[in-house]
């Protein structure tokens, strides 16, 4: 296990998150100057991913790119506000992708939008830089609170993937059901769990299955579904 508390990202999540402060991210950009951007400039350019859609880990792509630490991770999943600037991200991403975000009494939704047939030509292929987009989207979802909203994107391109015809590789649909399913310890790129997740992210699956099964957690997630692992406690103790 370990922790990233002693690392220092060069923008700060919640500060470039916040509707008030609405601070620049490390190239003088705000969140609201990426999202009003066309989509050639979204497909074209290859670093603000990483500061829309962040992560625990660190980016293999960017070294400037800011990290999920405990405190952004508490700060998302207890913030209103941060929570709907994050949805009205995923909302732009999702119309570059050819989709669109609705609420129904049963929770959000992804549904193709009247673009899909234009803007899917940019990631209905056999795999592309898209695709690990795509899984960082899915990940940084639902690291940031939006569990829903993941499992609502992930059951969109599931349809899209049995559509295909095999357009979308197998593997890029790997990856996207890995940053779906998995405990938000385990990145999707990790073949096994060898005790290198952050501690603050196996303390909440931990926390997590207890309240599962004390009946207290069902559907904490919004999601419907279960995204921890019952043996957690175990498996971590294992390799502590």
């Amino acid at each position: 296990m370990s922790s990233n508390s002693a690392r220092s990202p060069r923008t700060s999540l919640v500060s470039f998150y916040d509707p008030v402060i609405a601070a620049a991210d490390a190239k003088g950009r705000t969140l609201e100057s990426i999202l009003a951007w066309n989509d050639w400039t979204l497909e074209s350019c290859h670093d603000y991913i990483q500061v829309v859609f962040p992560l625990p880990e660190a980016s293999a792509f960017s070294y400037i790119a800011p990290v999920v630490d405990k405190a952004t991770f508490e700060a998302f999943r207890s913030r209103p506000d941060l929570q709907a600037q994050l949805r009205a991200a995923l909302s732009r991403i999702l119309a570059f992708y050819g989709f669109q975000l609705r609420e129904t009494e049963r929770g959000p939704e992804v549904t193709r939008g009247p673009n899909f047939a234009s803007a899917s030509k940019n990631w209905v292929t056999r795999f592309g830089h898209n695709h690990l987009r795509i899984t960082r989207i899915i990940r940084s979802l639902r690291v940031l609170g939006l569990e829903a909203e993941a499992r609502a994107f992930f059951a969109a391109l599931q349809a899209v993937y049995k559509a295909s015809n095999g357009r979308i590789g197998q593997k890029s649909m790997m990856f996207w059901t890995r940053a779906t399913e998995r405990p938000l310890y385990l990145a999707p790129e990790a073949e096994q769990d060898d005790g290198e997740g952050l501690d603050f992210l196996y303390d909440y699956e931990e926390t997590k299955v207890r309240r599962m099964g004390t009946g207290n957690g069902a559907g904490e997630d919004g999601g419907g579904g279960q995204s921890g692992d019952a043996s957690v406690p175990e498996a971590r103790a294992k390799i502590s």
